[in-house]
């Protein structure tokens, strides 16, 4: 079971994904703390995944992404909202979340969301999906494309979007490992270690 930490100022719904995460035996909650400061304070073991929500006591969770990306430098960091911005969305990507999604959605959905985290998936909900591609997609010409091959950017487009790795190797048709492959030469090429950052660098250029 994989551990999670909760960053939520609102103690019913801490509570209620409290309450989920056991019935459903899918996350243990490592910590639960109301601000991001509270959470920087701990001294505990990175957990998997931090739900991060944006409206806190001390201002926007988003400015505290990279504090708490140093403090739990293994963890995923998800924003857990009830705000739908797109301008928030993709703030949250640059400033390293690695996937945004909103408290209007089922449990079920976030936890089945937070799940796919393993398989190269990014947890989003349908509208926040769509506030990545707002604007439309970017046209990336050379010297933009950083020496990008067609298949490499193809790749990185379908990522964008939502896909997990493996879907994405099915779309492109081909095996999960050169999905893998692609990811290894794409972050050098970029000089990146995250698909986080790798969507943040694709959003830039729109």
């Amino acid at each position: 079971m994989k551990n999670i930490g909760l960053i939520e100022d609102d103690s019913v719904l801490v509570n209620a994904y409290s309450k989920y995460f056991k019935i459903t035996k899918t996350f243990n909650i490592a910590f639960s703390v109301p601000d991001v400061s509270d959470a920087l304070n701990l001294a505990i073991a990175d957990p998997h995944i931090i739900l991060l929500d944006i409206n806190l006591r001390s201002g926007s969770g988003i400015d505290g992404i990279k504090a708490l990306a140093q403090h739990f430098p293994k963890s995923s960091i998800v924003i857990l909202s009830s705000l739908e911005d797109a301008k928030l969305t993709r703030l949250a990507l640059e400033n390293g979340a690695v996937g945004y999604l909103l408290k209007s959605s089922s449990l079920a959905y976030i936890t089945e969301s937070l799940l796919k985290l393993d398989e190269g998936g990014i947890p989003f909900s349908p509208v926040t999906i769509s506030h990545l591609m707002q604007g439309g997609a970017p046209t990336l010409t050379e010297p933009d494309t950083a020496g990008l091959t067609k298949r490499e950017l193809e790749l990185i487009k379908l990522l964008s979007e939502g896909l997990a790795n493996k879907t994405a190797a099915h779309r492109l048709n081909v095996t999960y490992f050169t999905i893998n492959q692609h990811l290894k030469n794409i972050y050098k090429k970029l000089k990146i270690n995250s698909k986080s950052e790798l969507i943040a660098w694709y959003l830039n250029k729109s």
